[in-house]
């Protein structure tokens, strides 16, 4: 009801249906309800802040550490790429093949991109495609080294081998002096036609020290007919080496001698007409001439 201003007589009145006062009580109380929910959601929202600052420091220290195991394989990658190219240079240098080379041991094959399929989960975050990305790279690594490793230690293997055909190659000359007579036919010294000679006629004065040409083992030492005091080391690979007319032997039957040592001096003894040394070299029990050998 709408009372009038004094001087009239006239009320008016309104009437609200029924049903719009039941509606103004329900979004009242629906608009009660509503704010007391959202005011729980922020007093929960606020109490969990902490959580969610913490989380989000979480977040921030992986993508660090991602960020940073990320660099790390970026590393091993081009350590082992230069790794490859120094053993590619090693394998040109000492003409090898790579090892299993018509036959590759390491099958490869499949899509570079990412593709789904039976039984593959795809990421769904960048994270997860991160961790994806940079397991695929560290399985990759992982194959690669093993390949470095075994060609390493084939060419280790190759290096060494011949590291000890070199250390048993008499590569030097045993004494200085002038060669009288070389390896081959020759004119006999006591008259009587042509004859092989089996090794070099150097010519020094008496008792020049005699060295080894490459580490070995004293095979023999004593007296041996026409050759006088004569001296043997066995160097390994089949490789023996003989030192005929001696004055002196200094090593003994047994022992170990190394590249460069004194073994004994120039002398007379034997079938000889003048001081000299006859050196001989003997492959597998063969005679060959030592000049292949000699490197100085």
């Amino acid at each position: 009801m709408i009372f009038p201003d004094e001087g009239t007589d006239r009320v008016k009145r309104l009437c609200l249906p029924r049903f719009l006062m039941w509606f103004f009580v329900v979004a009242l109380g629906g608009s009660l309800s509503l704010a007391g929910y959202w005011y729980y959601r922020y007093q929960d929202a606020t109490a969990q802040q902490p959580v969610y600052q913490a989380d989000g420091n979480l977040y921030t220290r992986q993508q660090a550490q991602i960020t940073a195991f990320a660099q790390r394989l970026a590393d091993m990658n081009e350590q082992i790429s230069s790794l490859k190219s120094f053993n590619e240079r090693l394998r040109q240098m000492a003409n090898l093949d790579r090892p299993g080379q018509k036959d590759d041991i390491f099958g490869v094959g499949g899509r570079e991109s990412d593709a789904g399929g039976a039984g593959v989960r795809l990421a769904s975050t960048r994270t997860e495609r991160q961790l994806q990305t940079m397991q695929r790279d560290l399985d990759r690594l992982n194959a690669d080294s093993e390949t470095e490793r075994m060609l390493q230690r084939h060419l280790a293997k190759f290096l060494e081998d011949r590291r000890s055909i070199l250390a048993a190659t008499p590569s030097l000359w045993p004494v200085r002096g002038w060669v009288t007579s070389g390896f081959g036919m020759r004119a006999s010294p006591f008259g009587k036609g042509k004859k092989f000679h089996s090794g070099l006629d150097i010519s020094t004065r008496r008792g020049t020290p005699v060295i080894a040409p490459a580490g070995g083992v004293v095979t023999f030492a004593g007296w041996e007919g026409g050759f006088g005091r004569m001296l043997a080391i066995n160097h390994g690979h089949g490789i023996v080496t003989r030192y005929a007319h001696l004055q002196k032997i200094k090593v003994k039957l047994g022992e170990k001698v190394e590249r460069g040592q004194s073994i004994g001096s120039v002398g007379n003894t034997g079938r000889s007409t003048g001081p000299h040394l006859h050196y001989e070299v003997l492959l597998s029990g063969v005679p060959t001439n030592p000049m292949y050998y000699i490197l100085d």
